[in-house]
């Protein structure tokens, strides 16, 4: 059945915004999310209070979902200081899905070191932020389950220097090595091989282009499927490139197993099968389809641009001002998904697009960031990067507050972490 979410309380007063980014494993398999605020006041500088932006990311997330619904079963990393940093209230949440990143700008005292240990004992696993080697911090790694360096406001002679003192320092667990900041794949490539577990930053996000790939067979095969939908081809046309592919076929009679749609009826046939779903359901199937990742990993490209299209979506269905009828909802989904279909090939938009045969308005929108879809996709590619700057005035134009916008991400990443 789908999922249903509960309704969401975040004040309309609240002008923040709550960040969710991915943390990636070798195999650009997702180990977990970074929660942290955006909000007006600390936008351009360091946060004031990091344990009240902290505490807010917490209170208002979890409050409105459990931590397994937002974050798919994946810990998450949120930030505190030694300075601000209530071990009580954190003790209120699930250790083995909330991870404490310190800050600590200066040499902890006895009292912090005390409360670090109380929570190793109840269970959670702490990480030390912005490692730079210095004495105090080397000998905070016996305390620490993972180590998180910068790899953007630092060079790369000094990150790789401080990756080499972890690696070398004699402990009986070595904590786990987080880059962070990581803009480019050649970065992360360099990560893992001077000897980091895990990186983030929105370097996966970024097409890396191999010059003369081409598309897989059952790629190829959902781009003429998609292709025949959007022509409105007849139902025959359809069935007869799923009885061509019998694997394809048996995801989409277990996708409607799965999600409930059968309703009790006896699915003899593909048509069959086809007429019960419909077509716009099928290419929304088929986009999705389209990002699963291979040898049984969920695809950190599936979640966001899964997040993307529901996002978009929501954001549409929700404006007064913006056409809202059905064929308007489902062409913001497919705009939304689309728009990471170029760093998931690995090949050029532009070529994507033309294989595609998509009508301008969604070419214009994706390309150009044009039209309303356009706009949607500027709202939420600035609520990825938290600018929220950008959020409010781009999110005003549709009659939004950023209350709204956080409010409705916040239900757009559960849906798709909801996604099987």
């Amino acid at each position: 059945m789908p999922v249903e979410f509960p309704k969401t309380t975040v004040s309309k007063d609240t002008q923040e915004l709550i960040v969710r980014q991915a943390i990636l494993g070798r195999q650009n398999e997702i180990i977990g999310y970074e929660l942290f605020v955006r909000d007006e006041d600390s936008y351009n500088g360091p946060l004031t209070d990091p344990f009240l932006s902290s505490a807010r990311v917490m209170f208002k997330t979890f409050n409105i979902f459990n931590v397994e619904q937002l974050l798919g079963r994946k810990p998450a990393f949120i930030n505190f200081s030694n300075n601000c940093f209530d071990e009580e209230s954190l003790a209120l949440f699930p250790p083995k899905q909330i991870i404490p990143a310190f800050t600590i700008a200066e040499a902890p005292g006895h009292d912090f070191i005390e409360k670090m240990m109380n929570l190793r004992r109840r269970g959670f696993r702490l990480a030390l932020d912005l490692f730079e080697g210095v004495p105090w911090q080397m000998a905070l790694l016996k305390l620490v389950d993972f180590v998180r360096i910068d790899t953007n406001t630092n060079e790369p002679a000094a990150w790789e220097a401080w990756i080499s003192m972890v690696r070398k320092a004699n402990l009986a667990n070595t904590p786990a090595l987080i880059a962070t900041c990581v803009e480019t794949q050649a970065i992360a490539r360099r990560c893992f091989e001077i000897g980091v577990d895990y990186s983030q930053g929105y370097y996966f996000m970024h097409p890396e282009i191999v010059a003369g790939r081409m598309l897989t067979e059952n790629q190829r095969t959902i781009f003429n499927l998609l292709n025949l939908l959007a022509e409105e081809n007849p139902v025959s046309d359809i069935e007869e490139i799923f009885r061509k592919d019998p694997s394809l076929s048996y995801q989409l009679l277990r996708y409607l197993n799965s999600a409930g749609l059968t309703r009790g009826q006896e699915i003899d046939s593909i048509r069959r099968a086809l007429i019960l779903l419909g077509r716009q359901p099928l290419q929304r199937w088929l986009t999705l389809l389209l990002f699963a990742s291979q040898g049984g990993r969920k695809s950190p490209l599936l979640v966001i641009a899964a997040t993307r299209a529901r996002l978009a979506e929501m954001l549409r269905e929700r404006s007064t001002l913006l056409e809202s009828h059905p064929l308007a909802l489902h062409r913001s989904f497919l705009v939304g998904m689309l728009s990471l279909l170029d760093a998931y090939l690995e090949k050029p938009m532009a070529g994507l697009l033309d294989e595609l045969r998509l009508c301008p308005e969604m070419r214009a929108a994706i390309m150009e960031h044009q039209g309303e879809d356009g706009i949607l996709l500027q709202i939420i590619e600035a609520v990825e990067r938290g600018e929220i700057d950008v959020v409010r005035d781009r999110a005003a134009s549709l009659g939004f507050t950023i209350a709204d916008i956080t409010r409705i991400s916040l239900e757009s990443m559960a849906w798709a972490a909801s996604l099987e």
